[in-house]
């Protein structure tokens, strides 16, 4: 059965600082893209395809399986799709330019 890995929904670009926690380690990331099925994230040390993973931004959390990784990238999609209040709220509590002063 083949399986087609295409995005459903366009990813909108975001700076969000997130947290990224399998069962070996929690890392801090920046989601640069997010859709109701998944984000791109960058990060050091970020599990391998097929992990699980719970991101947890502000309030709000989802578990995800890595989809793809090159480098400090990596593809995740969430196992539930998001629904738009909780990305619009994702976004108003964890926009990391507001916490950072910079990114990109």
């Amino acid at each position: 059965m083949h399986q087609d890995n295409r995005r459903r929904n366009p990813r909108q670009p975001v700076s969000l600082a997130a947290s990224a926690l399998s069962l070996s380690r929690s890392r801090s990331v920046v989601i640069s893209d997010l859709s109701p099925d998944g984000a791109h994230v960058d990060g050091r040390d970020l599990p391998l395809p097929g992990e699980d993973l719970l991101l947890v931004v502000g309030s709000f959390d989802t578990f995800a399986k890595v989809m793809w990784r090159t480098g400090d990238k990596a593809g995740i999609h969430f196992d539930d799709v998001v629904p738009a209040e909780n990305i619009s709220r994702m976004q108003r509590e964890a926009a990391w330019e507001s916490v950072a002063g910079w990114y990109r």
